[in-house]
């Protein structure tokens, strides 16, 4: 039997210019306090109010299944400051089910406050909540990284389901500061450096980061259709914000673009158009 000798990898010849990182991050098994995921931020140089902001509704959503003996839980309406949820109880008859409602539960989404009319599952909803706030789960740091690249950064998915991303050359130190806060955490961050100039690499990072662009683009149209009368001045002025930041995008990623560019230009133009029309159109219906 022989035994094939494999090729040594090729060092990327000193200079090479990077078009940017392709990543994915893990945290299996990972358990932190809050008060040490809020270190771990403000250590890595990191905003530690992402963890602060995810607490109460994120929480709340695992002290559920701990609550959900015998009784189904359901969000059944949310506003800015509070989640409200139906207590259902479930029991068997013979050959069937009966379900009668137990109680309205409000979460105060920003002290995570909980309030229901049964004092005693009032007081075990908040020991259940109170506990699963103090402990962060992989899950809960997920949605920090998240959080932060959204604010900081930009991520293009580079396959439908999501977890590997490329991240522009631009966010390499701030994606350096997101390694270490994992790290600290015990999660871990993989990171795949792209090299410009290569047929296959050139072509997928144009799909990835055009991709991505028009989806975003697709969501302010979607948004623009979905306002009405009801639409409030402020909802109106978000949304032509967001069409401006992601204007902004296109030009500032144009080397990534290549013949892309000119789609996404026309696609912003017409959000921007739709969106005008609307406004337009909300200002002359009669109050």
């Amino acid at each position: 039997m022989t035994t094939a000798t494999l090729p040594l990898p090729v060092p990327a010849p000193a200079g090479t210019r990077l078009l940017g990182e392709v990543l994915a991050w893990a945290c299996p098994g990972a358990a932190v306090t809050h008060a040490a995921l809020v270190r771990a931020l403000e250590d890595a140089d990191l905003d530690p109010g992402v963890a602060r902001e995810l607490a109460p509704r994120h929480a709340f959503t695992r002290a559920c299944k701990r609550l959900s003996d015998q009784r189904i839980i359901r969000p059944v309406s949310e506003d800015a400051t509070t989640v409200k949820f139906q207590f259902t109880h479930e029991s068997r008859e013979g050959d069937h089910f009966e379900y009668t409602v137990e109680t309205m539960l409000t979460l105060d989404k920003q002290t995570g406050a909980v309030t229901c009319e049964l004092p005693g599952l009032a007081t075990l909803a908040q020991e259940e909540l109170d506990r699963c706030i103090a402990a962060r789960t992989g899950g809960d740091v997920t949605r920090v990284v998240q959080k932060l690249f959204e604010r900081q950064a930009d991520l293009f998915p580079i396959r439908p389901q999501g977890g590997c991303y490329f991240c522009p050359a631009v966010h390499a130190g701030f994606t350096d500061k997101v390694q270490d806060l994992l790290d600290r955490v015990g999660g871990r961050l993989l990171r795949f450096p792209v090299p410009a100039g290569t047929p296959e690499g050139d072509r997928s990072v144009t799909r990835a980061v055009a991709d991505g662009l028009a989806a975003v683009v697709a969501e302010h149209r979607a948004a623009v259709e979905s306002f009405g009368a009801d639409t409030r001045d402020d909802t109106l002025r978000r949304a032509a914000e967001k069409i401006r930041v992601t204007k902004f995008k296109v030009r500032a990623y144009a080397e990534y673009l290549s013949g892309e560019r000119d789609r996404l230009d026309r696609a912003v133009a017409a959000a921007e158009a739709e969106l005008r029309a609307k406004v337009e159109a909300l200002a002359a219906v009669p109050a």
